[in-house]
């Protein structure tokens, strides 16, 4: 029988025992960092460089990119190198780059661009290390990739485009790293393993490059406190580090756990595992240009087992910090890791995890059920009545309106009339950005941007100007940030803001957006009844990576990370973007209202504790062809909310958006008790609800499936289905006790046993059909349990109602 090493059965026992190190004292090498040789050295070749767009011209070694003042131009250079890799290895792209009068701001189009496609033949695009604009003399810009699975092509690009002005470009280089014979890769970086404790702290100063040390105290400059508590047979550390030195610094503090057993499993998501390989690390993560290696989990926490045992590590959302979770199979070590900037401003970080065993029959599933009983809080559903979002138009204005399923509306422009009929109304902010509109003549430059707002600030009274002089994000230069936008709703500059409440100020993003505002909008003279604030673009998808403003390094509340290029520590802008979350959604709460944000959960996870309901605009008919979301992003959104409502926004040409596609979108939704909502092509013009054309022919369509919708969401979302289907790619999913979803997402009609674990049910529907269904016993007593048989066209639904149970 498989087995896990005895820590991992000393942890099924509710303790955790570290005696193994009693021997190993602090700033002893645990894994030595290793030089490791690139593969072939740089995998570029200078006479390899094709076009992109309107090309590129040679002087000497460099290749030039010049657009002069049309906006428009797209210029660049590609180059595609095929790596076959048997099995992920980290992937470095490096460039060097000087502009004269590059326009714009941050971003992917001025940058090092990166392209992969992996051996299964899906996509990794957009791996970006973007350029300063303006006027510079050279800079280098690295790009870091962790592959989660084997790539077989890479494509480097090196582009100017959609910007005035000129570039060169010179030095690129491309190596994958392979670590040498007897060493592996640990957090990304080549190693040799010295000593292996069965549980403890570990310390690597990632900017001087330093081995990973044990650390209980004291090592590297750094000082660490650490305490443990025990509740429901999970363990619980707070750690807080302080540096000693007086410097900045970049570090990483990894604190791991032995466990190793035979045919030991990587519990990847709900409806994955793999048996972990020799010589592998595992990490489900998404990617930034921020700390060690770029990657920060999307999962709270991560999960392995062997035989009936199972092991956890995971933070704790509501003390979020820039961290990876994940498992190493050479040092056998399930880990967190957490990139931490300390400086002077702010010398110590404060952080929070647990680790927990569980019984893993039902896999990442029964993991994620334990989780859930660690933090209930984090889940707590205050929205029993659940439905579909409307954005700005007035649902008063839709003949018919209650045939469509309205539940939340964004925006207060008809608050009244959303109190009488029951609708919940969110007033909209949109934090970390400033839209600043410029006059049509005026270049789009930093410096004309800067100035303009300079002359709102000071001339203009302007608050939202006055706020970005104390609330703006600084480049490494020292230099405000802002990506030059023309959009419908604001031709100009879009600034990076930190919208956290401790930024200091007489008008500050915060206290504009939220502080000024609150009397006016719940206090007793409001008009109409609100029932809380709506956050839009809650992950920031215009503002800069990292704040590197030094009086904002004290303002914040939680760790400061650092760049993954540089190493300077920054304010990342998904924790400053919780922070404001938390500032509003602390008084949101205690009145007893609602908070609803878009565009999450996605890449990040802890800002869905602070959250009632999340949704996100989405296009599944790109370019005209039918797109859906992939089920394993579907069920990542549907597991961080649990049983809260996640509403969507279809956002596509609703002319080639045709019933058929409309009724394949709704069953999606229905599948993991989502809602299926509408917008407009570009987010502002072509509202679907202001067009009777569109929503009368699909009328019908909202009839059949928002109720359902509704019905299985309010029952409530469970990790583990006690179910199961007998034909590939048929998921079933259940909510409450008495239904179950079950969609088909092959590609022809399928016929298909499911079998239900528990009594025999005394009868039951399938529910999107009406039909009687028909439950025999199956086969095994152990456990119990009931089948029947469906027939499920392709892109199908069913939802199963079991009734009563008998006895």
């Amino acid at each position: 029988m498989p087995k896990l090493l005895v820590a991992i059965v000393v942890v099924a026992a509710g303790t955790w025992a570290g005696a193994a190190e009693a021997g190993l004292a602090d700033g002893v090498v645990l894994k030595k960092i290793l030089k490791a040789p690139a593969e072939r050295g740089n995998l570029l070749r200078a006479d390899r460089w094709r076009a992109f767009g309107e090309g590129f011209r040679r002087e000497g070694e460099a290749l030039v990119c010049d657009n002069g003042a049309d906006r428009t131009a797209r210029r660049g250079a590609s180059q595609t190198v095929v790596l076959n890799q048997k099995r992920p290895e980290p992937i470095v792209a490096a460039a060097w780059s000087k502009a004269e009068g590059v326009g714009g701001g941050g971003g992917g189009d001025y940058s090092l661009y990166l392209d992969l496609v992996y051996t299964d033949g899906t996509p990794l695009w957009g791996q970006v290390a973007p350029f300063a604009g303006g006027t510079h003399d050279w800079q280098r810009r690295q790009a870091v990739v962790m592959p989660a699975k084997p790539v077989r092509s890479l494509t480097v690009h090196l582009l100017l485009r959609r910007r005035t002005g000129k570039a060169w470009f010179r030095g690129a280089q491309l190596h994958v790293i392979r670590p040498p014979a007897g060493a592996c890769l640990f957090d990304g970086a080549p190693v040799a393993v010295t000593a292996r404790p069965d549980e403890g702290f570990q310390l690597r100063d990632v900017a001087a490059g330093s081995d990973f040390v044990r650390i209980e105290r004291e090592a590297l400059g750094v000082r660490i406190k650490a305490a443990t508590t025990k509740r429901d047979g999970a363990t619980f550390v707070d750690a807080e580090l302080t540096d000693t030195t007086g410097r900045d610094r970049a570090v990483t503090l990894l604190h791991a756990m032995r466990v190793e057993g035979e045919r030991l499993r990587w519990l990847a998501d709900p409806r994955r595992a793999v048996v972990a390989e020799p010589g592998r690390e595992y990490v489900t993560a998404a990617r930034f240009r921020v700390g060690a290696n770029g990657q920060l989990s999307r999962w709270p926490f991560a999960a392995v087992a062997a035989g009936r045992r199972g092991a956890a590590v995971g933070i704790d959302m509501s003390r979020p910090a820039f961290y990876r979770v994940g498992y190493n199979t050479t040092a056998g070590e399930l880990y967190v890791a957490y990139d931490v900037g300390l400086t002077k401003e702010r010398p110590s970080a404060k952080l929070r995890f647990c680790r927990f065993s569980f019984d893993p029959k039902w896999g990442f599933r029964s993991a994620l059920a334990r989780y859930y009983g660690l933090f209930p809080d984090h889940f707590r559903c205050r929205t029993p009545r659940q439905g579909v979002w409307m954005p700005f138009a007035k649902i008063s204005g839709v003949k018919g309106w209650e045939d469509f399923g309205f539940r939340f509306k964004e925006g207060n422009n008809e608050t009244k009339w959303d109190d009488e009929h029951d609708i919940i109304t969110f007033r909209y902010t949109e934090p970390m950005t400033w839209w600043m509109r410029m006059p049509k003549g005026m270049p789009r430059t930093y410096e004309a941007a800067l100035a303009h707002a300079r002359r709102l600030a000071e001339r203009k009274g302007d608050v939202r100007a006055k706020a970005f002089f104390a609330s703006g994000f600084h480049d490494e230069r020292g230099r405000f940030t802002a990506q030059m936008r023309d959009t419908p709703w604001c031709d100009g500059a879009v600034w990076s803001m930190n919208s956290a409440p401790g930024v200091a100020g007489e008008h500050t993003d915060f206290k504009n957006k939220w502080a000024a505002q609150r009397e006016r909008l719940y206090g007793a003279k409001a008009a109409g009844k609100l029932d809380g604030e709506y956050v839009d673009s809650s992950e920031c998808y215009v503002t800069a990576e990292l704040d590197f403003r030094r009086e904002h390094f004290a303002a914040a509340s939680t760790p400061l990370t650092f760049s993954l290029g540089s190493r300077r520590p920054g304010v990342f802008k998904l924790l400053a973007v919780f922070e404001y979350v938390r500032g509003i959604e602390r008084d949101v709460h205690g009145m007893g209202k609602l908070m609803m944000a878009n565009s999450t959960p996605s890449r990040i996870c802890w800002l869905a504790p602070l959250l009632d309901v999340m949704g996100t605009e989405t296009n599944w008919n790109r370019s005209g062809r039918w797109t859906p979301m992939p089920h394993a992003e579907l069920l990542y959104r549907r597991a961080i909310c649990r049983g809260k409502p996640f509403c969507f926004l279809m956002n596509t040409p609703f002319e080639k958006f045709s019933r058929e596609l409309v009724e394949k979108y709704m069953k999606r939704c229905l599948a993991y008790g989502m809602f299926p909502g509408f917008f407009s092509h570009n987010a502002s013009q072509g509202h679907y609800f202001t067009r009777p054309e569109l929503y009368e022919r699909d009328r019908a369509l909202f009839k059949k499936y928002v109720p359902l919708c509704r019905l299985v969401a309010e029952a409530g979302w469970e990790p583990i289905t006690r179910a199961r289907a007998d034909v590939a790619r048929v998921y079933v999913e259940r909510f409450g006790e008495r239904h179950f979803t079950v969609f088909n997402d092959g590609a022809k009609r399928q016929v298909m046993t499911v079998t239900v674990d528990g009594p025999m049910p005394a009868g039951g529907r399938e529910l999107v059909g009406g039909a009687a269904v028909k439950w025999t016993p199956t086969d095994s007593s152990d456990p119990p349990g009931a089948k029947t048989t469906l027939t499920l066209d392709a892109e199908d639904v069913a939802v199963l109602d079991l009734g009563g149970r008998r006895k």
